[in-house]
């Protein structure tokens, strides 16, 4: 999957100060930035793509696809049996659907046409942090050498997560 951000996006926020040039892993960490953003939010958010949705359980249940801004269900298949896709309802914004069995199989297409601004800077703010922090060092000191290591930057905090509410969806039945 394509990145939240490119390079030269990232050239453009940091005015020249991060780039390819200057920072060879930066398409590394937009990616790894963009996946960890999926990831928090559990389903792909962008570009529109066709998706298939299958699962099977020992007890029947109520189908919830894990997306957003669904656009249209292409096909639906309950326990081995074909539904019409005019007949299946769904809510875009939740992913909820009327379709309940054991085996479900749904081909819908999902996802917002174009990036939104707000993932866009997030994924660059991500990505400089990640790039902004040579292995972690968060503490030097030249003095009587002291050194610290820790994990700061690249990964979604809980500020984050609030940032990304809009789009995350909830724990799925």
């Amino acid at each position: 999957m394509e990145p939240f951000a490119t390079a030269t996006d990232m050239q453009n926020r940091s005015q020249g100060e991060i780039s390819t040039a200057t920072h060879p892993y930066l398409a590394k960490e937009l990616a790894a930035a963009s996946r960890a953003i999926r990831n928090a939010c559990r389903w792909h958010i962008a570009k529109i793509e066709n998706l298939t949705f299958r699962q099977i359980r020992r007890y029947p249940f109520l189908c919830y696809l894990p997306a957003m801004q669904i656009q249209e269900i292409t096909s639906a298949r309950v326990n081995g049996i074909e539904i019409a896709p005019d007949l299946v309802e769904f809510d875009p914004e939740t992913g909820q659907t009327n379709l309940y069995g054991r085996a479900i199989v749904v081909e819908y297409i999902a996802g917002f046409a174009e990036v939104p601004e707000d993932l866009e800077l997030l994924t660059l703010e991500l990505a400089a942090g990640a790039l902004g922090v040579a292995l972690g060092i968060t503490r030097e000191s030249a003095g009587s050498v002291m050194v610290g290591y820790a994990r700061s930057g690249g990964g979604v905090t809980l500020a984050d997560l609030d940032r990304l509410a809009p789009y995350r969806i909830g724990p799925l039945p």
